[in-house]
C-alpha cells in the first residue's frame, strides 16, 4: 500500500500506452511537481503487473475501487488520446463514490497534432461533460465540408443560438464568399459579431437582427444578398415553455419555417438545410410536432419544384446548449444542490455541440432533394446517471454529499426520444455513422395544407385555445399524441 506523501499529490494514470508513459516520464522527472504517480490501470491483461517508468500498473478499470482505496489516490487522469464519450463514462462510473479529482489528456482532435506529440502536459484538463458524451470527427469530413463552403454565400437563421453559433463559426472558418446571420436576439448578436471579427477578420459578414416571423424583413434579406444556401436554425426549443406559449410555437417553428422556405425558391437558393430534432418523432409536446410540421412543409416545398434543394437533419440533445439539463446541473451542483431529475428511467441521446453542427454541414454537402438525415448516436443515457456524473466530477459523491431529487415529468415531456417514427427505415451514407431517409415523405398532402391554411388563419387572429392547437396538429402529424396537461389561464 502506498501511503500520501506529505507534499504530493497521490496520482493514478488510467491507460498505460504511450501518453501514459510520456506524461507519467514528465512529473517523475520534474522535482516542484504537486503530483507522483503511485500507478496504472489499463484494461490490457498484458500489462497488468509490469512496470512504466518504474510505476506498476495496477489492474483494469474494473478494478479502480479498490486500487484507488489501497493506494490514496487523490486524482484520476485519463490518459487515453483516443478514448470516446463511452469508455470515459465507464472510468467515472466504476469510482463514482469516491470523490475524487478527474482530469484528462484531451482527444487529439482538439489540439494540433504537432503541438500536442511535443507536449503532453499543458493539455491536461478537468474532465468536463462533452468528455463523458462526445464522439469523434473525422478530419477527411471536415476537409470535404471546407472545399464546399469556399466561394458561397450563406444566410444562417438563429444565428446568435447554441447550434447556429457553433455554426457560424465553423463556416466563417472555411473562407466564404459571405455569410449574413440573422437573429433576434441583440445580446446573443453582440457576441457571436464580437468573437467572429476577433477571430476572423477578413470575413465578409452582415450580422441582422430580425425574426423569421417577419417576412417582410426576411425577404427584403434575400432580395439583398442573394444566398447561394440557407441554413435554417432558427426554432423555439424549450418543450415546457412551448406547452403554454402554443401560438408562439406555430407561429415561429411552422410558420417562420414556411417564411424562409418559400423565400428560398423564390430567391433563388440552390440548397436549404433544416435543422430538427428527434422530439419531432412521435411527438408528445407542442415543440416537437411543430418541428415535425416543419419538416413536412420543407418536403412539401422541395416536391414542388425543381431549383431548391431541400433537406432537414434530426439530432438529439446537445451538450451544454442554452438552457439545457447539463448547464441546470451544474448551477444546482454549485449551488450545494439539490439536482433535480424528472424521473428515474428518463433516457436522451445526447451529442456535443459541435458533433451536431458537423452533422448539419455534411448533410448540406451530401443533400439531395427532400433527404432527411440522422446520426448514429449510440446508446440513450439515463438523466439520473448523467446527473450522477457530473456529481462526481465536481469530486462530491452523488446521493451522499449531494442530493438528487425526482421532481416529475413536466408538461409535454417524454420518458425516452425516438430518432426514426415507425414506418421510416434508414439507409447508409459515405459519411460513417450519418443515416438518411425519404420514407417519412408519405402523408396526405392535401389535407396537411388545408389545415395549415386554417392554422395559419386562426393564430393570426388570436383565437386558438392550447386545446385547440392540439386538436389542429393532430389532424397535420398523425403521431402527435399529447399529454393532457391543465392551465388556469392563457394568454395567447
Amino acid at each position: 500500500m502506498i501511503k500520501q506523501n506529505r507534499h504530493k499529490i497521490n496520482l493514478l494514470i488510467v491507460g498505460a500506452g504511450e501518453a501514459g508513459r510520456l506524461i507519467s516520464g514528465n512529473i517523475i522527472k520534474d522535482s516542484d511537481s504537486s503530483l507522483k504517480v503511485v500507478g496504472f490501470i489499463d484494461d490490457d491483461s498484458k500489462k497488468i503487473g509490469k512496470k512504466i517508468n518504474g510505476v506498476p500498473v495496477l489492474g483494469k478499470v474494473e478494478d479502480l475501487k479498490k486500487v484507488v482505496d489501497d493506494n490514496n489516490v487523490k486524482e484520476i487522469l485519463i490518459a487515453i488520446p483516443s478514448g470516446r464519450g463511452a469508455s470515459i463514462r465507464n472510468i467515472v462510473e466504476n469510482s463514482i463514490e469516491l470523490g475524487i479529482v478527474y482530469k484528462i489528456l484531451p482527444r487529439k482532435s482538439e489540439v494540433l497534432l504537432q503541438d500536442f506529440d511535443k507536449d503532453y502536459i499543458k493539455y491536461i484538463r478537468r474532465v468536463e461533460p462533452e468528455d463523458l458524451l462526445g464522439g469523434t470527427i473525422s478530419k477527411s469530413d471536415q476537409t470535404e465540408v471546407e472545399k464546399y463552403v469556399q466561394g458561397k454565400t450563406i444566410l444562417v437563421t438563429g444565428a446568435a443560438g447554441s447550434i447556429g453559433s457553433e455554426l457560424s463559426r465553423q463556416l466563417s472558418a472555411y473562407d466564404p464568399k459571405k455569410i449574413i446571420f440573422y437573429d433576434w436576439w441583440e445580446n446573443g448578436m453582440f457576441e457571436l459579431q464580437n468573437h467572429l471579427v476577433k477571430n476572423y477578420p477578413k470575413l465578409d459578414a452582415e450580422f441582422i437582427i430580425g425574426d423569421i416571423k417577419d417576412r417582410k424583413k426576411i425577404n427584403a434579406v434575400f432580395a439583398c444578398f442573394k444566398p447561394d444556401s440557407v441554413f435554417h436554425a432558427a426554432a423555439y426549443k424549450h418543450v415546457p415553455l412551448m406547452e403554454i406559449n402554443a401560438v408562439e410555437a406555430i407561429k415561429n417553428n411552422i410558420f417562420g419555417t414556411k417564411n424562409v422556405a418559400e423565400l428560398s425558391i423564390k430567391h433563388g437558393v440552390k440548397k436549404f438545410v433544416m435543422v430538427s430534432t428527434d422530439k419531432a418523432v412521435n411527438p408528445t409536446n407542442i415543440m416537437g410536432a411543430t418541428k415535425r410540421a416543419a419538416e413536412k412543409i420543407t418536403h412539401i416545398f422541395g416536391e414542388s419544384q425543381q431549383h431548391t434543394v431541400f433537406c432537414a437533419v434530426r439530432f438529439g440533445n446537445v451538450i451544454n446548449s442554452n438552457g439545457s439539463a447539463i448547464p441546470i446541473f451544474e448551477q444546482q451542483i454549485e449551488a450545494g444542490g439539490p439536482v433535480t431529475v424528472t424521473h428515474p428511467e428518463m433516457t436522451r441521446y445526447f451529442m456535443t455541440i459541435p458533433e451536431a453542427v458537423h452533422l448539419i454541414l455534411q448533410a448540406w454537402v451530401m443533400g439531395e432533394n427532400n433527404d432527411l438525415f440522422v446520426l448514429d448516436m449510440g446508446e440513450p443515457i439515463k438523466i439520473y446517471d448523467l446527473a450522477r456524473l457530473l456529481i462526481a466530477l465536481r469530486g462530491y459523491i452523488p446521493d451522499e454529499e449531494i442530493a438528487i431529487k425526482f421532481i416529475g415529468l413536466r408538461p409535454g415531456e417524454k420518458l425516452y426520444e425516438e430518432i426514426l417514427v415507425d414506418d421510416e427505415s434508414t439507409s447508409s451514407t459515405r459519411v460513417e455513422k450519418i443515416f438518411k431517409t425519404k420514407n417519412y415523405l408519405d402523408f396526405n398532402k392535401l389535407a396537411f395544407l388545408t389545415n395549415l391554411s386554417l392554422l395559419d388563419e386562426l393564430s393570426e387572429e388570436d383565437e386558438l385555445s392550447t386545446k385547440e392547437i392540439k386538436s389542429m396538429l393532430k389532424k397535420m402529424v398523425s403521431t402527435y399524441a399529447p399529454r393532457e396537461d391543465k392551465y388556469v389561464c392563457e394568454v395567447n
